[in-house]
């Protein structure tokens, strides 16, 4: 079998999840939006979690982030944040076509606001400020707690809120050494996937306020998110939170000695000190990033052009002997080995 490195999400459901998904699916589903047993079990597990007062259980992260633009703005309102979000670079336009909703971006270093910047584009008036945290296009990279922090007083000052985009909010956590309730608590709304570090089949997290919960659900609907029943991925949501947060470290640990090593690999460009999560980008300098993959996947190893560089991103199914011979395939390519 392959080591595929081109995602988190490439890692199956673990036996738990398969064994919880069946158990849901031979249970009653309620009909009702929210009525599902499961799916208020996750829901309400994941509020606590974050430290809000509510959840909602919704298709995929880029729905819960585009729900959150829909409540908060109007037609023609602006949202800050910065352009290499995911917001702006992948998900194709939604907020302008859904919400009539433009984005403004605020200048930026790997996912974390210039300060003074932020503060002149919030006097003009913004409807909502948009954070990522880990920032995947620069991967990766984590925000700083105290610079959250910064942006969360700024924006407060305004009467604007924040919605942070925590697609993988729990490698941030993880990497800051602190709960992911601490940064939940510097945004009025959070989202998260369940299918990345957390290896659930699918599904995503939309949390906030009990009112701004009322408000997703009826756009939820809007956007074609209602799904029922969704009892069965619920369970494997549920096993996610509860057995899957505590092992990202070693997630974390992976990818930087994928950095570390690779740094001494000729012909490729790695940084090791700006691998802080699950993701390490690999510049190569003797081919095009796409030539590298090609060689790559011959040797067995799965890894996704990213502009300029190759993109790793370590889960659960990448255990130590996956990153050795990662390793070791990085160096037959670079030589020329089959």
């Amino acid at each position: 079998m392959k080591i595929d490195l081109r995602s988190d999400f490439t890692a199956r459901p673990t036996k738990a999840m398969v064994e919880a998904m069946v158990r849901a699916a031979e249970m009653p589903s309620g009909f009702g939006l929210r009525e599902d047993p499961t799916v208020v079990r996750l829901e309400a597990l994941a509020a606590e979690i974050l430290g809000k007062e509510d959840a909602l259980f919704v298709p995929t992260c880029m729905m819960a982030n585009q729900i959150a633009i829909h409540v908060c703005c109007r037609p023609g309102d602006v949202f800050l944040t910065e352009a290499e979000a995911h917001v702006v670079t992948s998900e194709s336009a939604a907020a302008a076509v859904l919400s009539g909703a433009m984005p403004r971006c605020v200048a930026a270093v790997n996912g974390a606001f210039d300060l003074d910047d932020l503060a002149a584009a919030l006097k003009p008036g913004a409807a909502l400020v948009l954070q990522e945290n880990t920032h995947v296009r620069s991967g990766g990279r984590v925000v700083a707690f105290e610079h959250m922090q910064a942006i969360a007083e700024m924006a407060r000052a305004q009467g604007v809120p924040v919605h942070l985009d925590g697609a993988r909010i729990f490698n941030a956590a993880t990497a800051l050494g602190r709960p992911a309730s601490d940064l939940a608590q510097l945004a009025e709304t959070v989202s998260f996937n369940l299918n990345k570090g957390l290896c659930a089949p699918l599904g995503a997290i939309l949390a906030g306020t009990s009112d701004f919960v009322n408000n997703a659900l009826r756009v939820r609907q809007m956007f074609g998110g209602g799904w029922r029943p969704a009892g069965i991925p619920a369970a494997a949501g549920i096993v996610a939170l509860q057995s899957m947060i505590g092992r990202l470290a070693d997630d974390h640990r992976r990818a930087k000695r994928l950095a570390e090593k690779l740094a001494t690999v000729d012909g490729i460009i790695v940084d090791p000190a700006s691998t802080m999560s699950n993701i390490v980008l690999v510049r190569p300098t003797a081919m095009d990033p796409e030539t590298l993959s090609a060689a790559l996947e011959k040797l067995g190893v799965l890894v996704l052009p990213f502009g300029p560089s190759v993109r790793l991103v370590t889960h659960r199914e990448i255990d130590d002997n996956a990153v050795e011979e990662t390793l070791h395939a990085f160096r037959s390519a670079r030589n020329g080995d089959d």
